[in-house]
């Protein structure tokens, strides 16, 4: 056999190890890294009436509609996945909207920031209905069977102190929550300082075993879940400075993925999963003429 022939089978052979090795190394190091999609564009005119600033909230329902609001107009529009106005719902508030999120029932929760509020819109019948706000555990009983089930108040939670909170994160009671509950198992989590925790009981908060602790020296209070793989241990959050963050807790690996485009206008951003908690919708982009909806997923 030609001493040529051997030495191009082996060369060839060791090419194919490499771009095996090498592609193995690549889809591993692309673990945690989030696909964007741009959506639709909302024209920045329409809330040109900001005069502090903007702030943002966005809720998604299970069939990917996206309630939009901006805190300098008293009014949430809804739209589907291509951009198309369904419904628009006019505040009796005209303090910005503090939280936003879809039930179970696909009924948009609005909160006003004052904290006085919840109200409860059904897009069917075009109703907004008026819950008191009376205490943090009011929010996650409407939020589905679940919490409504499960004794929240049984849950640890964390005390703030007004005189030193920024008047964005004033809140009138002297405790809260910052709850997860996952459709995928039926699980309550709650995001604290340097952890999150698992809360295996369905009842109520009991006998908690330190393997559902999760330590990340990036989680804080005002981190937002978006999603939890329990199985393999990884979360996908946002931090303060509105990345979108993928967190492996076996792995002890963090992926940062910007949401934002690096020349968006200040503002404060939100991020939404619905139901089905594959997706993530927010804002990617925000200037002078555009306010960028997108999905990761």
């Amino acid at each position: 056999m030609p001493q040529n022939y051997t030495y191009s089978k082996i060369r060839k052979a060791i090419t194919i190890s490499f771009l095996l090795m090498l592609s193995t190394t690549l889809s591993y190091s692309q673990a945690g890294k989030l696909k964007k999609t741009e959506l639709f564009c909302i024209p920045t005119a329409k809330f040109n009436n900001a005069a502090s600033g903007y702030s943002f909230k966005v809720a998604v329902d299970s069939k990917e509609n996206i309630a939009f609001n901006a805190c300098s107009l008293p009014c949430i529009f809804i739209y589907n996945a291509k951009g198309e106005q369904l419904d628009s719902i006019k505040l009796p508030f005209t303090s910005c909207v503090r939280n936003l999120e879809f039930d179970e029932n696909d009924n948009l929760l609005i909160m006003d920031n004052d904290e006085l509020s919840i109200y409860q819109y059904d897009a069917e019948h075009k109703k907004l209905e008026y819950h008191p706000y009376q205490k943090p555990e009011d929010w996650f009983n409407l939020m589905n069977h679940y919490y409504k089930s499960f004794e929240i108040s049984t849950i640890p939670t964390y005390y703030s102190n007004n005189d030193y909170l920024q008047d964005f994160y004033f809140t009138r009671f002297n405790y809260s929550y910052n709850l997860y509950f996952n459709y995928k198992n039926g699980y309550i989590y709650q995001c604290h300082y340097n952890f999150i925790k698992k809360i295996e009981n369905h009842k109520m908060y009991s006998n908690q075993k330190k393997g559902n602790y999760w330590l990340s020296d990036n989680i804080s209070i005002r981190s937002k879940i978006l999603k939890i793989d329990d199985e393999n241990k990884t979360v996908i959050y946002y931090d303060r400075f509105y990345n979108l963050i993928f967190e492996d807790f076996i792995n002890g690996t963090i992926i940062v993925n910007p949401a934002l485009e690096p020349n968006s206008e200040a503002a404060r951003f939100d991020y939404s999963t619905n139901k089905n908690q594959d997706r993530i919708f927010g804002i990617s982009a925000f200037n002078k003429q555009t306010i960028v909806i997108s999905s990761w997923e």
